[in-house]
């Protein structure tokens, strides 16, 4: 049982590393050491600690309640939990993340190899390929752990031996970069918090189908989520200081996909181009994978089953191929915006979670994340509309962190108001 256990774990653990590692987390490391230079361990540290570091905490949330979304988002009430929870399944779904792996995919891997732009062709392949690894739920794991994680890592491996070795040039001393702050800011922008919610959720489903309960599953999903925070610190730190070593080459305005791509052709000419494409097709591929499976089996649940899981993933795949088609630079445009308004809510109510047997009274759950999503909303809506620069004079709003301050003082007067009645969230909290 206990050599079941630690394989499982070991799988498992392959599997979120897979399915955290996208494209976004291939290109955000390399240009951070470029932008800090000598302070990129600094920087590293620091985003790790906001991308792998608040992913775990996320993972440790979902688990110790329902394991499921609703876990951490009911206390706000039946449909704003619901509303909070087709958000996030459709942001990290069809309308941004899962499109965004094809545009990835096609822009760091088959165009610079194939030097071709039959996008559209290109999207229709990738996506029956993520349908036919998607249709089944139970073995979405392990194709992920087993098969394509392994490739994925040795593949990155050779990578960064090889940057190690044959470095791009010095690592530049560029002063004050302030190192710390742009390594929690660029860590925070990879909203991994989303994914390991979703990731949990389709892991702890795997796990209830290998007859898995309580404390076991809990103690599986953490060691797991170790593994995988592991397998992705040491990647990154490898990035990052491949991004250090062309800082003194580089200026801070290159694209973060020109950026690895130069560094990548430096250090390994055309078959590292070639190597770059197959790392970027299978950290794109795990990922649209376990997206595509867990909003599936999301949708497919809202709807008590009366839409196949099936049908979700043939859904999802046909939208996303569509949505990928208008290239990584639109999708974001488009999608970031709601993902800023978003994310906040979440990570405000992941904290909650935590306290949720001691905090009585669901007025701080409600008051505390409507001040978040407040906050949030008016920071995008500043950039399209005057009066309302005043939300970038909050404390920690340089980091993308101005909501934290009125969700601890909004929560606060929550915890003073009258309490309310919670025969629902008490059913839920006997069940656990």
């Amino acid at each position: 049982m206990k050599k079941k256990q630690t394989m499982d774990v070991l799988v498992i653990g392959f599997a979120l590393f897979s399915m955290f590692f996208g494209a976004g987390n291939l290109i955000f490391p390399p240009k951070l050491g470029l932008q800090t230079g000598q302070d990129w361990a600094i920087g590293f540290t620091s985003f790790t600690i906001a991308d792998a570091g608040l992913a775990l905490v996320a993972i440790l949330a979902t688990i110790r309640g329902t394991g499921e979304l609703d876990g951490i988002t009911r206390r706000v009430g039946r449909l704003p939990s619901m509303l909070l929870g087709i958000s996030v399944f459709l942001c990290v779904g069809p309308l941004m993340a899962i499109p965004r792996t094809a545009a990835s995919t096609f822009e760091l891997g088959v165009g610079p190899v194939f030097r071709t732009d039959a996008r559209v062709l290109f999207a229709v392949a990738f996506f029956l390929l993520v349908f036919v690894l998607s249709v089944r739920p139970s073995k979405v794991i392990d194709i992920i752990g087993k098969f394509l994680t392994p490739a994925l890592y040795v593949s990155l491996l050779v990578l960064i031996v090889q940057g190690l070795i044959h470095p791009v040039g010095q690592v530049a001393d560029l002063g004050d970069t302030g190192a710390f702050a742009t390594g929690i800011a660029a860590g925070y922008q990879t909203m991994d918090v989303f994914a390991a919610v979703i990731f949990t959720v389709l892991v702890t489903q795997t796990l209830r189908e290998r007859q898995y309960e309580g404390k076991e599953r809990m103690s599986i999903v953490i060691r797991s989520g170790l593994v995988a925070a592991i397998g992705l610190t040491i990647v990154y730190g490898g990035l990052a200081y491949l991004g250090a070593t062309a800082s003194s080459q580089y200026s801070a305005t290159v694209g973060q996909s020109e950026l690895l791509l130069g560094i990548v052709q430096q250090i390994m000419g055309r078959p590292g181009i070639c190597l770059l494409g197959i790392v970027a097709a299978l950290a794109c591929l795990t990922t649209a994978i376990g997206l595509t499976s867990a909003a599936a089996s999301y949708f497919s649940d809202l709807t008590k089953n009366k839409v196949s899981y099936k049908a979700f993933v043939i859904l999802i795949c046909v939208f996303s191929a569509v949505v990928s088609n208008f290239g990584i630079k639109t999708i974001v445009a488009f999608s970031s915006p709601i993902l800023t308004v978003v994310y906040p809510a979440m990570l405000t109510l992941i904290a909650l979670s935590f306290f949720d047997g001691k905090i009585k009274n669901d007025w701080v759950f409600q008051l505390s994340t409507g001040a978040a999503l407040l906050v949030s909303l008016c920071t995008v809506l500043s950039e399209y509309i005057g009066g309302l620069s005043f939300i970038h004079r909050l404390p920690l709003s340089s980091l993308g962190l101005g909501w934290i301050l009125p969700a601890i003082v909004c929560g606060a007067i929550g915890f003073f108001l009258p309490c309310k009645k919670r025969t629902e969230n008490m059913e839920h909290a006997g069940q656990r």
